[in-house]
């Protein structure tokens, strides 16, 4: 039997394990969620505020410009995904010494970005000037995640939340500005540069590593470190692999409208695709606030982590469903909002918001296949995001069938991921229950 070896400190005065009645706990659970979502919203709201301005002073076509650009942008910050959950994963289990695989992380990202700036101006024929400004977005994005993953570990969730929507404010606010003050899509782009540049280091002031401060009593000793020396990067490098599968399924169909549309018809379908966007980040507090669960040691009480998960999953499926529904109800709006040129969206911007509901539930699966190590169900929604990719292609001549397409493939991914956990569930429980007969 390891030793045990518990870290002191406080959970915002709950135990992260155990302790406190059960209505204690869900209050607790609730103000967490509450304070993650409200962070999240303002960021969120700040970022999609930034497409009215951009719709209106750009025109569809060079919006189609900056959408692909945005997009690519998340993409290449795929690790920063990857990196806030390890080393919030890492944090809930007591290990030190994170801040510099923070760093290291960021720098493969930069590589990584100007690698994919030389192949998106030829693919998309989008400006050099702009791709760099967007680009150089993905570093910085990916040093500000690393810094709330320490938050996000700790279980500081009302710190997370005002810095979420503090960081979201500093990139989006200056873009709009800049927009609505008649500059281009390469001088918006640059602006928000600056200001993602300001909050990595509010970020970092704000999230300050220090020893585990969570009050874990189910640590084991002696439990192999992910973190120490090369092992750390190539933690990042497993998780990133599958939370860049999902940000290529998230915005694979915005990447290729240039590709199989016109230019007008791509900047219509990257004003629908923020709904995407919107319906997809919207529950992601949910899935926040639950991971130090789902990341639990394995000695501690998996199933509360499989209970947790259900219910996270629920509470994610409830919002895309009210999402979808306002988007439908709203979608006459359209053309008054942001211009005539994409009333054509007002027939099915909902099927744009039912795929970023379906996402958002691939992306609460695709967390919990991180918290437990299991990155190798990844490669599923590779396969289906390469097939995804070659129908587009082919098939692909509208933005009625792009979307069509892109909501099928959200799906079937979705419906394979949640397959492929459940088995997985299953196995585990399986051979816990062997280990309990021994």
């Amino acid at each position: 039997m390891p030793k045990r070896l518990t870290v002191p400190g406080r959970l915002n005065g709950v135990k992260a394990v155990g302790g406190g009645s059960a209505a204690s706990r869900r209050g607790a659970a609730l103000r967490s969620v509450g304070a993650v979502t409200v962070g999240a919203m303002v960021a969120n709201v700040a970022a999609y505020l930034v497409a009215i301005p951009a719709s209106r002073a750009l025109g569809a076509a060079d919006y189609g410009v900056f959408g692909v650009i945005m997009a690519a942008m998340v993409v290449v910050a795929a690790p920063s995904m990857a990196v806030q959950a390890v080393i919030a994963r890492e944090v809930v289990r007591g290990r030190s010494g994170l801040a510099r695989l923070g760093w290291q992380t960021a720098l493969l990202v930069a590589v990584t970005a100007a690698v994919a700036g030389a192949v998106l101006v030829p693919l998309t024929r989008v400006p050099v000037t702009a791709a760099i400004a967007g680009l150089v977005m993905a570093p910085l994005i990916t040093l500000t995640a690393a810094a709330q993953g320490f938050l996000q570990g700790r279980h500081e969730f009302r710190r997370l939340g005002w810095l979420l929507g503090m960081v979201g404010l500093l990139r989006s606010v200056p873009m709009i500005v800049a927009l609505l003050l008649g500059d281009s899509a390469t001088g918006a782009l640059w602006v928000g540069a600056g200001g993602t540049l300001v909050a990595a280091l509010l970020a970092w002031r704000s999230a300050a590593p220090r020893s585990p401060t969570v009050d874990l009593a189910t640590i084991e000793q002696g439990q192999p470190s992910t973190v120490g020396g090369g092992s750390g990067v190539w933690s990042v490098l497993a998780a990133s692999q599958v939370q860049l599968a999902l940000l290529v399924a998230v915005s694979l169909d915005l990447l290729l409208a240039r590709v199989v549309l016109s230019d007008a018809d791509a900047g219509v379908y990257a004003l629908g695709a923020v709904a995407t966007k919107a319906a997809f980040w919207l529950p992601q507090a949910i899935g926040t606030v639950v991971y130090p669960r789902l990341a639990a040691p394995a000695s501690g009480n998996r199933s509360g982590a499989t209970r947790s998960l259900r219910i996270a999953l629920a509470v994610v499926t409830g919002i895309g469903a009210v999402v979808v529904t306002g988007t439908w109800l709203v979608s006459p709006l359209v053309p008054h909002i942001v211009g005539d040129d994409y009333r054509p969206l007002t027939g099915f911007l909902w099927m744009f918001s039912a795929t970023g509901a379906i996402l958002a539930i691939l992306a609460l699966l695709l967390l919990a296949v991180i918290a437990v190590r299991r990155t190798v169900i990844g490669v599923a929604v590779w396969v289906s995001v390469a097939i995804e990719a070659t129908v587009m292609l082919v098939w692909a001549d509208s933005v009625t069938t792009l979307i069509a397409i892109a909501a099928a493939s959200a799906a079937v991914m979705a419906l394979l991921c949640l397959a492929l956990v459940a088995a997985q569930g299953a196995s585990t429980s399986g051979r816990e229950a062997l280990a309990g007969d021994s």
